[in-house]
């Protein structure tokens, strides 16, 4: 399958949105690290979070130097540059591909990129996930000169997604949904939460995502066998009759994620259990409903969800925040959880994830990312949310 993006972004529109904001502040450059916001700025690949450190010459100046006027220039370690000259290539809006061998040091570098943007006393600005020490090469190389973060201009553009933002959201929703379906045939009793996860995350790679967008949450419940309320991920606890299973997963595909939950029962579901399930369900669409463009804040609706759930008596069991924003990450600002009183409008998308979790009992919970419009939320997955008895 080609894992490669079909739908073309506007990088140069996005890039030239940012220079015009940095001029109006005084900002004669901007520096963003191999992540989420050069990709969604120029469209240069993130490769996979590596599980243990791995350190590159140089590597904590390494990323796009951005200025007011003209392309940006990349700053790649030799060991890995050729990846990132690929993806270069064909990207008018990236001027230069500047590679640090060995021989050099890697503070001259920074000194040689930083001296090409004419600084002559303008601010630069930081990605918030720049490395200590690359901070503070810059403190010592422009010292004086005035740091903020790039996320006061990138994170609110970020929020709001574009028409090809929602296709390729759209599209990792379906193959999510798709991947659900073929794990429920895998449940049967027997089977540990490591079985399912992993099949989880090999039906994703069967679909071309890139990895998954977070570790992979697969979690068998019942009355009498430990304190459920701490979130965990999957064990080798072994599937039986009369437990719950809950799934919490999610892909990145095209460099955008999906977040997905829903609930199953193995045998005959006890009545209580259906009660918190149509609960769960029941205050998931009716915040849903309430995600009208200009409407409601992000800890409004919070509070509708978690309003319906405390006032049935299973507040104590709503241990999390509705939701998150999501998009090129998986976990981004708005967060829809006191104290965050951002106005929800038309193009930002959130998960929406109301859950129960009962003291040394089940577990029960419902997860779709919903894109907010003027008529109210529209999901980006559609697998059905009746309680699955397997």
């Amino acid at each position: 399958m080609n894992r490669r993006r079909s739908i073309k972004m506007d990088y140069e529109s996005r890039l030239s949105r940012v220079r015009e904001e940095m001029r109006k502040r005084g900002i004669g450059m901007m520096f963003l690290p191999f992540g989420a916001n050069l990709w969604y700025l120029a469209g240069v690949r993130r490769q996979q979070a590596h599980m243990t450190d791995t350190n590159a010459y140089g590597d904590y100046i390494c990323g796009a130097y951005i200025g007011t006027e003209g392309g940006l220039t990349l700053v790649a370690p030799r060991m890995g540059g050729a990846f990132y000259r690929q993806e270069a290539d064909g990207k008018p809006w990236i001027d230069e591909v500047r590679i640090i061998n060995e021989s050099e040091r890697p503070r001259e570098v920074l000194v040689e990129v930083v001296k090409s943007f004419h600084l002559n006393g303008k601010g630069i600005m930081l990605d918030d996930r720049t490395w200590i020490q690359s901070g503070l090469e810059f403190e010592h190389i422009v010292p004086g000169t005035k740091v903020s973060l790039a996320s006061e201009i990138v994170a609110p553009m970020r929020m709001v997604k574009d028409a090809d933002e929602v296709k390729l959201m759209q599209k990792v929703g379906k193959i999510t949904d798709d991947v659900y379906g073929e794990v429920l045939s895998f449940l049967r009793v027997g089977v540990m939460e490591y079985d399912v996860a992993h099949e989880i995350d090999r039906q994703f790679s069967k679909r071309g995502a890139e990895y998954t967008s977070f570790v992979t949450g697969v979690r068998f419940t019942r009355p009498g066998e430990g304190e459920q309320i701490a979130v965990r991920r999957a064990t080798n606890r072994v599937l039986k009759k009369g437990d719950s299973v809950t799934f919490d997963f999610g892909a990145c595909c095209n460099g955008y994620c999906s977040d997905f939950g829903r609930t199953a029962f193995v045998g005959e579901p006890p009545a209580e259990f259906r009660r918190i399930h149509d609960l769960v369900i029941e205050a998931q669409a009716a915040a849903i409903e309430a995600m009208v463009d200009g409407r409601i804040t992000a800890a409004q609706l919070d509070r509708e969800a978690r309003g319906m759930i405390e006032r049935a008596g299973y507040g104590e069991g709503f241990t999390h925040r509705l939701g998150h924003g999501i998009g090129v990450t998986v976990h981004e600002p708005p967060f829809l959880y006191p104290p965050d009183e951002t106005t929800l409008v038309s193009g930002m998308t959130f998960t929406v994830e109301p859950s129960i979790r009962l003291r040394d009992s089940y577990s029960c919970r419902v997860e779709d990312v919903v894109m907010v419009t003027i008529k109210g939320g529209v999901p980006f997955s559609n697998f059905h949310k009746k309680l699955t008895v397997i």
